[in-house]
Formats: C-alpha cells, structure tokens, sequence
C-alpha cells in the first residue's frame, strides 16, 4: 500500500510549533490523525530555509535548532528538493500569477505538486484555495 503523502508549508510548521498560534490546535489535531493514518509530511528545502528563518527571528535559534533537527531526523517527513526544473516553473508560476499574494516559496510548492503528483498541501494559509490543482488541509 503506497504512503499516504501530503506537502506541508511553513505557517502549518509555525502553527504546530507555536502554541500562541491561532492555528495551533487545528494543526496538533491534523498532524495526530495524518501520522495515525501513517501518512508522510513532504518536506521541500524551500519551506524548511523559509521555516528556519521565520522561527530563528520570531522564537530564537535555539527553537529553530530543534525544530529544525525534528525535521531533519523524523522519518514522518520525506524530503525533496526543488532542483533546477522545479525552480524553473516556481518562476514561471510566480511571475504568471503576480496579482496574487503567493509567495516565491507557496509558488514552488505549487510547482512541486504538479512535478509530484502530491496534490494536498498542509496549509493555513487561504491563497493555496485559489492554486488549481491542489487542496489545502486541513479545509
């Protein structure tokens, strides 16, 4: 049986990590069921720059250091990296949708999904709603 898979983007992270987070239940509650039902969080080099830097300057370099281990060594995260194709299209959705509020790094999650087949992506953020092709968890 293949492994459940879904994309997990920097603010699910932050949630997760950050009780004084609005989304913090929501994300403690979805990460419980996803790794219930043996699913696997797909982790690109892009979120994990972006969370390393967003925890570092909001909670400090010790917060990030743990984390980020956590996510370097917990084998609930597969790694993939965006590689040279991928950054490519990341660009060419970026600039396609420039009047949207999508970040260069929402952009290559995008890019992924498509290059991946993964279409869910653990988000809060509401603008994965507007991306065909994928569905932001939880809804």
């Amino acid at each position: 049986m293949a492994q459940r898979r879904v994309l997990i983007d920097t603010g699910a992270i932050y949630a997760f990590v950050t009780r004084s987070d609005r989304n913090h239940s929501a994300a403690r509650s979805f990460v419980e069921r996803w790794l219930k039902r043996r699913g696997v969080f797909v982790l690109t080099d892009s979120v994990f720059a972006e969370t390393m830097t967003l925890l570092k300057v909001r909670l400090g370099a010790q917060v990030a250091i743990r984390v980020g281990r956590e996510l370097r060594d917990n084998p609930a995260y597969a790694w993939t990296t965006l590689g040279s194709d991928g950054e490519r299209e990341a660009w060419e959705i970026f600039r396609k949708y420039d009047d949207k509020d999508w970040s260069y790094t929402d952009c290559s999650l995008l890019a992924v999904s498509r290059r991946s087949g993964v279409r869910g992506i653990f988000a809060f953020d509401r603008h994965f709603s507007q991306m065909d092709g994928v569905e932001r968890l939880p809804e």
